[in-house]
């Protein structure tokens, strides 16, 4: 048991004092009543927080190892928003008499943001040092709503692109990733295996998922959810609700630059196949980062291209926005670059280009200009 000062703390003692002279001692007078030696009780144990609701933290601890001596009368539980617990709040709980641990709830706190929690005991010498939660501090959450903006694209005859912005509130926590699933029921409960039904989780930063292998013999309907610390939201259908797999025209080219040639009157363009589909759905991405579309079974190039290869570049130019001068025409390319030639020197040209396959012709790219020399 602790000693202090060669006591056993917590045991009482009797007293009883002798004066003595050069005679010897006196009788003793005896103290009428035992003291045991107190101090203030040791910090609480298992302090451990959690998340109740979206406005509220439970605080669950033990009992200290050391009381100090003399019977904990009440524990102090302390929260703030700073790690320092400046501005703290407290409230304060007698010693339930169903023992340890004990269940503390704190109310009224602000959705998402992180507080800081301590506990402290009592006992007749006062408040003992404090014991820090595990973890420090939480933020006072609930699930979130669902994704919003959920739109799906016909991508290629064996893909599917759905995309989707992050949740309107998300519950007062970060969302931690996202969930897609599909189906060929409605219900979601065909019981299908892939790749006719299934699920794929994806990160937080992700906006876009692109469904392979697929049949276009099939319509697939999409639902995503988002997730926090909670759980997951609702679902939220895709729009439209389902799609069938189709071949497609390509999306747009992309990376256009039009460039004065070394000659008098001529322009050099140049552009890039295609990275998005002809929908404007990103396959995939990674928060502002867009990753290509997957490849086709046996295939060697992304599917952006519709599902069948391009054939064709045309590009248009003119000396108006609108592509509605007189001074203008169109042209097709096999490649990715192009020669106008004997154009009006010192007039500006705008320039656009499309892709096409056999299935069709895909959408122009944003324009550029640039003054023929």
């Amino acid at each position: 048991m602790p000693r202090y000062g060669g006591l056993v703390k917590g045991l009482e003692y009797y007293g009883r004092v002798s004066a003595r002279n050069g005679e010897g001692y006196s009788l003793p007078v005896e103290a009428p009543d035992p003291v045991a030696p107190k101090v203030v009780p040791g910090a609480p144990t298992g302090v451990t927080l959690s998340v109740t609701s979206a406005t509220s933290l439970q605080v669950i601890f033990g009992s200290p190892s050391d009381n100090g001596g003399d019977s904990i009368t009440e524990y102090l539980v302390e929260w703030s928003t700073s790690s320092s617990f400046t501005n703290t709040q407290s409230k304060t709980a007698a010693k339930l008499s169903n023992g340890s641990p004990f269940y503390v709830d704190i109310f009224g706190l602000t959705t998402g943001t992180y507080y800081f929690v301590r506990v402290k005991a009592k006992n007749s010498q006062g408040y003992g040092v404090h014991q820090v939660s595990t973890p420090s501090s939480l933020n006072p959450h609930q699930r979130p709503s669902p994704p919003t903006n959920v739109r799906l694209g016909v991508t290629t005859d064996t893909m599917l692109t759905v995309g989707w912005e992050p949740p309107q509130f998300n519950g007062g926590d970060a969302v931690s990733k996202y969930r897609i699933e599909w189906d060929v029921n409605f219900s979601f409960q065909s019981g299908s295996l892939p790749p006719n039904g299934g699920f794929v989780v994806v990160g937080p930063t992700a906006r876009s998922h692109t469904i392979e292998l697929l049949t276009s013999a099939k319509n697939y309907f999409v639902r995503v959810y988002a997730f926090n610390s909670s759980g997951k939201s609702t679902h939220q259908t895709s729009s439209p609700t389902d799609a069938k797999p189709r071949l497609q025209p390509p999306g747009k080219p992309f990376s256009l630059t039009a460039v004065a040639g070394s000659t008098q009157g001529r322009i050099e363009v140049s552009w890039q196949r295609p990275r998005i589909p002809w929908h404007e759905i990103p396959c995939s991405t990674d928060g502002a980062v867009i990753i290509d579309c997957p490849t086709p079974y046996g295939g060697t190039l992304p599917s952006s291209d519709g599902g069948d290869d391009i054939v064709e570049y045309e590009l248009e130019f003119n000396e108006r926005s609108d592509f509605l001068g007189s001074d203008g025409g169109r042209r097709t390319y096999t490649g990715f670059t192009a020669v106008l030639d004997n154009l009006y020197s010192g007039r500006p040209y705008f320039v656009r280009v499309l892709a096409r396959n056999y299935v069709g012709s895909g959408k122009y790219s944003p324009s550029v200009y640039v003054t023929a020399p």
